[in-house]
């Protein structure tokens, strides 16, 4: 008998969606494997997903060499928050009021 996936809803804000658009194809490449992997509750090379300190309310995972995705996963529903470089990702350090 075949294994049974299941999988995360999706949701994407409208900051990750103006974020996507600004990224170049190859970009998006890594982006698009990194966001079915996460609503497959999966994991790629490199991907390395982990919690956005001090509060730990965000995840970051690995997209390429610069960006990460920010999302959250909440009641079975992964939410993309945004795509941002590395070196931003700080922004995300703390809970949303």
């Amino acid at each position: 008998m075949a294994k049974k996936h299941s999988f995360f809803n999706a949701e994407f804000a409208d900051q990750w969606k103006e974020s996507y658009l600004k990224l170049q194809n190859d970009q998006k490449k890594g982006v698009d494997k990194v966001v079915m992997a996460i609503i497959k509750s999966e994991t790629t090379p490199g991907m390395r997903v982990k919690p956005i300190e001090p509060s730990k309310y965000y995840d970051e995972a690995r997209a390429n060499d610069g960006d990460r995705v920010v999302h959250h996963i909440f009641k079975g529903t992964a939410y993309f928050d945004d795509i941002v470089p590395h070196d931003d990702i700080n922004k995300y350090g703390r809970t949303p009021k």
